[in-house]
């Protein structure tokens, strides 16, 4: 049994013809890895009470034995996670490698758990941002017709973001990055079996053994990330760069902060749920837009992976991206909602039609 999933993961034929770009799978599951490890340790002196959780927080990085690091790898790491991973999906979908169904369908549900988990980190500090974060992401369920307050009080353990939210949000956040890594393996045998697609757009799968050429290659850009990243770490003045001012602030209800805002990697759907005043229509649109990227793979279409209007929607998709990203750092007024909006609606019709 173990001969044979060593086999599938180390003598397996690869295209000759494969570029970094090929890369950034293993260094997703290197990233996810480190996530998982120093999550452990810090879960051994987190504390999901929500009157010591934010001490429990802070006393991490003073009192505990390489407390800092442990909390900055962390913390970082979760942004390169997303960095890598939607350039993984660029990649894909450069390559049209959503016509594997059953690999795409691994991949987004790896990504909507990565985005849950995520979510659920955030709010484990109860700072400020952590806090009203929270209240207003899982309010947004109570929209939803007939069932939307049964389910929030569900999700809240109660009338408001308490105590038993913060337990059930620890628990959840420790447990989904082991099944993000079980996905991941189902993933990696889909991926085996199916064979690796390639630049030319051609089956090419049975060149060369991944065994020891690629195996090196994938070495080699596992070690530029940790040296960016270790780069980045110690080089950087402000170790808490990637974090919001606002949650080094404890939770206090009575207190709601000017801008409400998530975490970068979430700030396209953010723009777009915000830039409609209903919240069951924010709703809506984010989920059109989440439903289109999940069933790309019912796209059929067989031309040239060399075929430039092809290329030029993707990209067209990245600048969508990045301005949406951009505008939900905006202030909630005229004409930022409105671009949102129109911005949201083009990207929608761009995945529609990619």
């Amino acid at each position: 049994m173990i001969k044979k999933i060593f086999s599938s993961l180390i003598f397996i034929s690869t295209p000759l013809n494969i570029s970094l770009m090929w890369n950034f799978g293993s260094m997703l599951g290197l990233s996810m890895s480190i996530q998982v490890i120093s999550g452990f340790f810090l879960s051994m002196h987190y504390n999901s009470d929500m009157n010591l959780a934010f001490n429990s927080y802070i006393l991490m990085s003073k009192i505990f034995f390489n407390g800092l690091i442990m909390q900055m790898v962390h913390a970082h790491f979760s942004s390169m996670i997303f960095i890598i991973m939607y350039i993984h999906i660029l990649k894909s979908l450069m390559n049209k490698s959503f016509n594997k169904s059953f690999m795409w369908f691994s991949g987004n549900m790896m990504l909507f758990m990565i985005m849950g988990s995520a979510f659920l980190g955030y709010v484990l500090p109860w700072g400020q941002m952590s806090f009203w974060g929270a209240t207003v992401i899982t309010n947004i369920l109570s929209s939803i017709p007939f069932i939307g307050l049964k389910i929030t009080n569900w999700v809240w353990g109660g009338y408001s973001v308490d105590n038993p939210t913060l337990n059930r949000f620890f628990s959840l956040h420790f447990l989904l990055p082991f099944i993000i890594l079980f996905m991941s393996i189902i993933h990696l045998n889909i991926l085996h079996e199916k064979g690796s697609s390639n630049q030319m757009g051609l089956f090419s799968s049975i060149d060369k053994v991944f065994w020891k050429v690629f195996m090196f290659k994938d070495m080699i850009s596992l070690f530029m990330m940790m040296m960016m990243y270790f780069f980045f770490f110690f080089f950087f003045i402000d170790h808490h760069f990637s974090m919001a001012k606002e949650n080094f602030f404890p939770a206090d209800p009575l207190n709601t902060p000017i801008h409400i805002k998530p975490e970068w990697y979430f700030m396209f759907a953010y723009s777009l749920l915000r830039s409609i005043p209903s919240k069951i229509g924010g709703i809506f649109s984010l989920l059109i837009l989440f439903i289109l990227f999940f069933t790309l793979f019912l796209n059929k279409s067989y031309y040239s992976k060399f075929y430039f209007l092809k290329k030029m929607k993707v990209f067209t998709l990245i600048i969508f991206f990045v301005i949406m990203t951009n505008l939900g750092y905006k202030l909630i007024e005229f004409p930022f909602t409105e671009m949102s909006l129109v911005f949201g609606l083009l990207m929608m019709l761009n995945i529609y039609f990619l």
